[in-house]
C-alpha cells in the first residue's frame, strides 16, 4: 500500500449511567466530528456502564438501540442481570443499592433483548485497536499497572499522537481520562472517561455546565505508516435540563441518598463516591449505617445544600434527606 491513504474514525463512549441529557450533547458532538473530518469508514463503539444511576435508562437504552453500536457488558450490566435472576438477594435490600431494582424495573423487557446484542470485546484488527470495558480478564476492575483511582489527574489532555506498532486499548469504568503505558509490554491504553459524570476538569469558559467526556479515534495508513490521533472531547451540557430529569423521573427522590452523590458527581465533576467507599469498605457497618454516613458526607460536602440551590435557580422543588 505504499504511497496510498487510507482512513476510519471511530467513536468511543463509555459509563452513560443513565444520564440521557449528556448522551444527547455528545451525539450531536459526534455528529459535528463526523461532518469536519470525513474519513473512509466510521464505528461507533460503546464500552459499557449505560444505564443505572440516572434518570433516564430506558432513553439512553433506545438511543443505543437506535445507533445499532458495539455495547460491551460493564460491572453496571451485570448487577442488572444479577437482580433479574435474584431479586430477594440481601445486596439489593442494601440502602446503596436502589438504583438497581429502579432502573430494571424501568427498562423492563427491552433489558433482555439488549443483553443478547452485547459483548465482551471490541476489536478492529485493521487499526490494531482494542476496546474493553475495565480489563481484559476482569469487567470490574482497570488493569493493575494504572494508578491508583484517587490518584489519578483530572487535567483535560486534548489529544495524543501515536505513530506505533503496539496494541491500542480503550477502557471505561474509572471514569478518569487518561493515558497509561505499561512499562513492560507493547502495549498502550486509553481511558474514555465517562459520559455520565466524567472526573475531569471544567471548560473553562463554561464552569457552570456539566461536562460529559468521549473520545474520537482518527486512523490513517499512509505509506503503509499507521497513524492513530486519540482526541479527548469535553462537551458541556444543561445542569437545568438535568435536574428536571432527575424529579420528573423521581429517581432523586426513591433513589436517595445514593441519587444525590451520583447527581453531584455529574454537576461537578468531583469524585464523591469512590474516596467514601474506600473509608468505609472494611467497617462493620449495618447498611442502614452505610446510608447514614454516606448522608453524613454529603452533608460535609455542602451537596444538598448545592444540589437544592441549583433546584431553586431551576424552579424545581426541594428535596429534604435525614440522616
Amino acid at each position: 500500500m505504499s504511497g496510498s491513504t487510507a482512513s476510519s474514525a471511530f467513536a468511543l463512549i463509555t459509563d452513560i449511567h443513565g444520564n440521557a441529557t449528556a448522551l444527547e450533547a455528545v451525539l450531536e458532538d459526534v455528529r459535528q466530528m463526523r461532518a469536519q473530518h470525513g474519513t473512509d469508514s466510521f464505528e461507533f463503539v460503546c464500552l459499557g456502564d449505560s444505564f443505572d444511576g440516572g434518570p433516564d435508562p430506558l432513553a439512553v437504552l433506545r438511543s443505543l438501540s437506535d445507533l445499532s453500536c458495539v455495547h460491551l457488558r460493564g460491572n453496571h450490566e451485570d448487577y442488572l442481570f444479577q437482580y433479574q435472576l435474584n431479586p430477594h438477594a440481601d445486596k439489593f435490600r442494601h440502602p446503596l443499592w436502589k438504583f438497581i431494582p429502579w432502573t430494571v424495573d424501568k427498562l423492563g423487557i427491552e433489558l433482555n433483548t439488549f443483553r443478547t446484542k452485547m459483548s465482551e470485546l471490541w476489536v478492529s484488527e485493521v487499526w490494531n485497536l482494542a476496546g474493553v470495558h475495565a480489563s481484559r480478564s476482569n469487567n470490574g476492575r482497570v488493569p493493575d499497572f494504572f494508578a491508583h483511582q484517587n490518584e489519578l489527574s483530572s487535567d483535560f489532555i486534548e489529544h495524543h499522537e501515536v505513530v506505533a506498532a503496539e496494541k491500542i486499548f480503550f477502557n471505561g469504568h474509572s471514569h478518569y481520562l487518561g493515558r497509561h503505558r505499561h512499562t513492560s509490554l507493547p502495549e498502550i491504553w486509553f481511558n474514555c472517561g465517562s459520559v455520565g459524570y466524567p472526573f475531569v476538569s471544567k471548560i473553562p469558559d463554561c464552569l457552570d455546565a456539566p461536562v460529559a467526556t468521549w473520545v474520537w479515534v482518527e486512523c490513517s495508513l499512509i505509506q503503509s505508516q499507521r497513524h492513530v490521533r486519540v482526541c479527548n472531547r469535553r462537551v458541556p451540557y444543561s445542569s437545568d435540563a438535568l435536574l428536571r430529569r432527575y424529579i420528573d423521573s423521581g429517581a432523586l427522590e426513591l433513589c436517595a441518598p445514593f441519587s444525590f452523590a451520583i447527581l453531584a458527581q455529574s454537576l461537578f465533576n468531583t469524585d464523591v463516591v469512590y474516596p467514601f467507599f474506600q473509608r468505609v469498605k472494611k467497617s462493620d457497618y449495618t447498611p442502614e449505617e452505610m446510608a447514614q454516613s454516606l448522608i453524613a458526607e454529603l452533608q460535609k460536602q455542602n451537596v444538598f445544600d448545592r444540589v437544592n440551590a441549583l433546584l431553586r435557580r431551576a424552579g424545581l422543588h426541594e428535596i429534604r434527606v435525614r440522616a
